[in-house]
């Protein structure tokens, strides 16, 4: 769904009227600034981490003779989960991973493969050189990514339930009309409905969160 698409379907469940305005609308630029109010609490959403959001394998970039590289503006934070990988693959074929630690720990690790995230930066324990089995490889990350902020009628949006923002920000849209306020209660009934179906499928499908072997721990076959 385009921002366009989602204003034009706001005001068809605000106002239950089809219709379709222009970027120099006034109108069209309130509800841009209420869908990018809503977006952002989604991304936000107090106890989610958003599947839709997650790259397990994200690209930072090339290693080079240093110990730190900059983290694109798109990153949100970089996962922590079991299973979750900090690695380099070279480029004669290996993976060689690195334990993520407190930025506060990294000087404790002297030896061995870590690192550690501070401000915007991905810092190594070790400054990489032309003679580290490293040097030119590619640097890969788990992460998880932010959402840039709308701005044009064909940006896209991102919530995973675009519906929800529809709904929400039509909600958002009346809470002050006097002849249509009556219906905001319903629509952050539906919104909260909608929400909530949203989290429950984005925990259904965290089950790939756990990786490697599993053991029976007895009493089911």
């Amino acid at each position: 769904m385009t921002f366009q698409e989602l204003c034009n379907a706001v005001m068809l469940k605000a106002t239950g009227k089809a219709t379709v305005l222009s970027p120099d609308n006034a109108k069209w630029k309130k509800i841009l600034g209420i869908a990018n109010y809503y977006q952002n609490a989604w991304l936000n959403e107090p106890g989610q981490k958003w599947n839709s959001r997650y790259d397990r394998a994200y690209e930072l970039g090339t290693i080079s003779d240093t110990d730190t590289y900059e983290l694109d503006e798109t990153i949100d934070e970089i996962s922590t989960a079991r299973g979750d990988d900090v690695y380099i693959g070279t480029e004669d074929g290996r993976k060689i991973k690195y334990n993520l630690v407190d930025y506060d720990d990294l000087q404790n690790h002297a030896v061995g493969n870590y690192c550690a995230v501070i401000g915007n930066s991905l810092i190594f324990n070790q400054t990489f050189d032309e003679q580290s089995p490293e040097y030119g490889g590619t640097l890969y990350a788990p992460v998880y990514l932010g959402i840039e902020e709308l701005t044009g009628k064909d940006d896209d949006i991102v919530v995973d339930d675009p519906y929800w923002l529809v709904t929400i920000c039509a909600a958002e849209y009346i809470r002050n009309d006097i002849v249509k306020q009556n219906q905001h209660g319903n629509l952050i009934a539906e919104a909260n409905n909608l929400m909530t179906n949203m989290i429950r499928r984005n925990r259904s499908g965290q089950v790939r969160r756990v990786r490697g072997s599993w053991r029976n721990p007895g009493g089911l076959s």
